[in-house]
């Protein structure tokens, strides 16, 4: 009983503490406050905050991508710079490294938007991939089936 008491009082503690950090001075994103689950970018109450700037009042259009230039040089920053700007053909593809069951990607693209991407080698891989059967002038569908031939886990 003792120890029901001391672990519910601790957890109602520590709900607590999430509701009132933005608003005791805890961390920002963007100018905006960000809560006490807040980690490495993806943020309980603001979402991915690095993939959302934008710039309204130039009429920019708002990042699908992280910025590749934040990446030194290599095949990540290649990757995020062809997901940068070929998203309508990463929202096409399915990621097989299982991040659509851990963290909810509808496609390869979601895996950009993010940090994600920037330490998982099977997401850069079927980028390159998908930038070279892309140069040859390959079809979406032979694209998306040499994909699942090389990555999908139940080959």
């Amino acid at each position: 009983m003792r120890r029901a008491i001391i672990f519910g009082s601790s957890f109602a503690a520590i709900l607590t503490l999430a509701y009132l950090w933005p608003m005791i001075g805890g961390s920002t994103a963007n100018n905006n406050a960000r809560g006490a689950m807040c980690i490495a970018g993806h943020c309980c109450c603001t979402g991915v905050a690095e993939a959302a700037d934008t710039d309204a009042s130039k009429g920019a259009q708002p990042r699908l991508t992280l910025d590749p230039n934040q990446f030194p040089a290599g095949p990540v920053k290649e990757a995020y710079k062809y997901a940068e700007k070929n998203p309508a053909l990463l929202a096409q593809l399915h990621c097989y490294c299982g991040c659509d069951k851990a963290e909810g990607h509808q496609s390869l693209l979601d895996c950009y938007r993010g940090m994600h991407a920037s330490a998982c080698e099977i997401c850069t891989g079927e980028v390159m991939l998908a930038k070279r059967m892309s140069e040859q002038s390959s079809p979406v569908d032979q694209i998306r089936n040499a994909i699942r031939r090389n990555f999908a886990q139940d080959n």
